[in-house]
């Protein structure tokens, strides 16, 4: 390698500018790559003497030596012959002897440009917008995206750097741009950005659709194939994943600010992670991967609302979305194969409702779908098997009524009862069974109850230490979780998890805020 300042033949340590141009080590590669980087950012090592560029990539003083001869041993036999050169012993050793010191070197280059990839990947966010980056060719560049390390504040980043690459030069690029958005973790993306960014993108449509299958249908994920859909290293939290549920109402936040708590497998607690503002409370709420999506709720007017809010967790920003029907609080709602459904609650003369709405992510509309035949408010809401469940609520009234919905045939089923009526319960589904935990009853509730849907029947389990409703239900790490909720006119911060082995509940470590949780 040369630079204005360096003498090969030296036996000294290079001196590396900040701007360095690698050679390909290979004699079959053309192309050059200058990258960005510095002293403190490269070990810095000594190479061999009097290395031939032509055969190495390292430029040397220009010293003659048998390195100068051809490389093929026929072609090297021909033009001894055409010199009428006799290899001699001594010319032999020569040749080892520098055989070995090309050798050397060629590791000794394979060696700098490892460090300049890690360089790379350690500085991806500097390095991507330098105007060096234009020149990396392909296979350069993929190597980069593809790794699991790349050094990025989030998925866009890298997304943006392949886009600038490409507009560099189109022509010559377009062929390479599925190979690179390949590369990508697409599922990392909301759908609008996959729509709006990436399916432009020439070739790259049918990345855009796998992805967004992905996104919307949980249950056939193990049939797409994408390279990637975990995030990188540096986007990962020290679990990899994370569990989040949202505040819908606390003590002093019911129409201000409202906590996100995320779980922390590692210290075995749930953490406040971010503030978000939202003028309303008693929302409902469902994560369709990175964002959460607001519905509902109480305004400040105290009035139901028919608005829908979605808050990205990678931009922490606010994202209108289409408005419902009918104005709803105290409904309960599911997420199922890409589809929002919205199951009664009260209108804005505080009236039960038996009215469901379905929002189509893809389609982006609301729509009525067909009637419960009960009405009712503070529902639980739960998905088993295809089907969803809408469990117990009030109309004047406690209810153990169980009614379920079957989304392709567009039809309502009434299912057994629950042995008690409760509104507000918590629900999850765990181990094949739809639990609901607590409630309210003349009171909160301790008492718990599962369905199991090959029998048609609830069952009660042990009860919880204490009694609230409005509980957040959590299948979580093989465990069934009880978060939070409200009794005796007191918001609550416990958190209990069922020993199914020995039926009890025990709890864990309190919530940093008290509240009503929703997930």
């Amino acid at each position: 390698m040369s630079s204005p300042s360096t003498d090969c033949s030296s036996p000294s340590a290079v001196t590396i500018s900040p701007r360095i141009i690698m050679h390909s080590c290979s004699s079959d590669a053309a192309s050059t790559t200058t990258v960005a980087c510095s002293e403190e950012s490269l070990n810095i090592f000594t190479p061999s003497p009097s290395m031939d560029s032509a055969t190495s990539g390292i430029y040397c003083d220009g010293t003659q030596s048998l390195l100068d001869l051809p490389t093929s041993p026929t072609t090297r036999q021909e033009s001894l012959q055409e010199e009428e050169v006799t290899l001699t012993t001594a010319h032999s050793t020569d040749y080892r002897l520098a055989r070995a010191d090309l050798l050397e070197s060629e590791e000794q280059c394979n060696i700098l440009w490892q460090r300049i990839t890690e360089y790379e990947i350690r500085n991806f966010m500097q390095v991507s917008k330098s105007p060096e980056f234009f020149d990396f060719n392909v296979e350069h560049l993929q190597r980069l995206v593809e790794h699991d390390d790349l050094n990025v504040s989030a998925e866009a980043d890298v997304f943006w750097a392949i886009r600038r690459w490409y507009k560099y030069d189109e022509g010559a690029r377009r062929c390479h741009l599925p190979d690179l958005v390949a590369c990508l973790r697409l599922t990392q993306f909301d759908i609008d950005f996959l729509y709006s960014h990436i399916n432009s993108l020439p070739g790259c449509e049918l990345l855009v659709n796998k992805a967004v299958e992905w996104l919307l249908r949980p249950c056939a994920r193990g049939t797409i194939s994408l390279r990637y859909t975990k995030p990188r290293k540096a986007l990962q939290t020290e679990d990899e994943t994370y569990w989040i549920v949202v505040q819908t109402r606390g003590d002093v936040h019911r129409f201000a600010d409202k906590c996100i708590l995320r779980y922390s497998k590692a210290l075995n607690e749930w953490q406040k992670w971010i503030e978000i503002k939202l003028e309303r409370s008693n929302f409902a709420v469902v994560q369709l991967e990175n964002s959460i999506i607001c519905i509902g709720g109480l305004g400040r007017n105290t009035k139901p609302s028919n608005h829908v809010n979605r808050y990205n967790l990678n931009t922490q920003a606010w994202e209108p979305m289409p408005s419902m029907e009918q104005r709803r609080v105290y409904m309960s709602v599911t997420l199922l194969d890409g589809k929002i459904y919205a199951f009664g609650g009260q209108d804005e003369k505080y009236q039960a409702l038996n009215s469901v709405e379905v929002f189509d992510t893809i389609a982006g509309r609301w729509q009525t779908i067909a009637s419960m035949s009960v009405r009712r408010a503070a529902t639980a809401a739960a998905v088993l098997d295809g089907k969803l469940y809408v469990i117990g609520g009030f109309n004047r009234a406690h209810l153990r009524t169980v009614e379920r919905y079957d989304p392709v045939k567009n039809i309502w089923t009434q299912c057994a009862e629950m042995n008690e009526a409760r509104g507000w319960p918590g629900v999850a589904v765990h181990n094949e069974y739809i639990y609901v935990i607590g409630g309210w009853f003349n009171g909160a509730l301790r008492t718990v109850e599962r369905y199991s849907l090959s029998a048609n029947k609830w069952t009660t389990i042990c009860s919880l230490n204490v009694a609230r409703g409005s509980i957040c239900g959590l299948s979580m790490n093989e465990a069934l979780w009880a978060v939070g909720g409200y009794s005796e006119g007191v918001l609550r911060d416990t958190v209990e998890v069922y020993d199914d082995e020995n039926d009890k509940w025990l709890e864990q470590k309190m919530l940093p805020e008290a509240g009503r949780y929703v997930r």
